[in-house]
């Protein structure tokens, strides 16, 4: 059985650019994006994280 580290990070991506974040929308992205500026602009995804500054990435 694989152990798939990290499977349940939440990430929340920004519309305007298709970056991906770490974090949930209506919060804080772990490198400091706050998520209900803007709150349309956010939504909360499955997806790989994609944003490579510190918070976010590591």
């Amino acid at each position: 059985m694989f152990n798939f580290k990290n499977n349940n990070i939440m990430a929340v991506k920004h519309t305007p650019t298709n970056e991906v974040h770490k974090g949930t929308k209506g919060g804080t992205t772990g490198c400091g994006f706050d998520t209900t500026e803007h709150s349309s602009h956010w939504i909360n995804t499955s997806e790989r994280i994609t944003c490579a500054k510190n918070g976010c990435k590591n």
